[in-house]
């Protein structure tokens, strides 16, 4: 009976040491700088989204899937690519919070160009 209780014990412990939820970064991980940009438009075009008027949520995203699509091939990439960087870094909050740091300011340069436009 203590032999069964120890070997439980033993099978818990190495259960929980051999499951490490972080994963390894992506061979062909977005750069932070890119992957920066990348969100940054991202956001601008959830933002663009949810403004329009449309009746129907299947065109709402319809509309962001197409303008997505775009942002993926400016930046010569792909959705699953994208996603595998965007898995890694949530992963990591500390380069996480760097990447939003830039995003941040990717933001901010965005808006004083279109001031400058105007």
């Amino acid at each position: 009976m203590l032999t069964k209780k120890i070997f439980l014990v033993l099978g818990i412990i190495l259960a929980l040491l051999a499951c490490d939820n972080t994963p390894s970064r992506p061979k062909d991980a977005i750069d932070e700088a890119t992957m920066a940009k990348i969100l940054a438009e991202i956001h601008l075009t959830e933002a663009q989204v949810s403004r329009l008027s449309f009746k129907d949520y299947d065109s709402t995203k319809i509309a962001y899937k197409y303008l997505e699509q775009q942002i993926m091939t400016k930046y010569k990439t792909d959705t699953a690519r994208y996603r595998a960087s965007y898995n890694y870094y949530v992963t990591n909050p500390e380069q996480m919070t760097k990447l939003y740091d830039n995003v941040l300011k990717n933001l901010e340069e965005l808006k004083k160009k279109k001031k400058m436009a105007y």
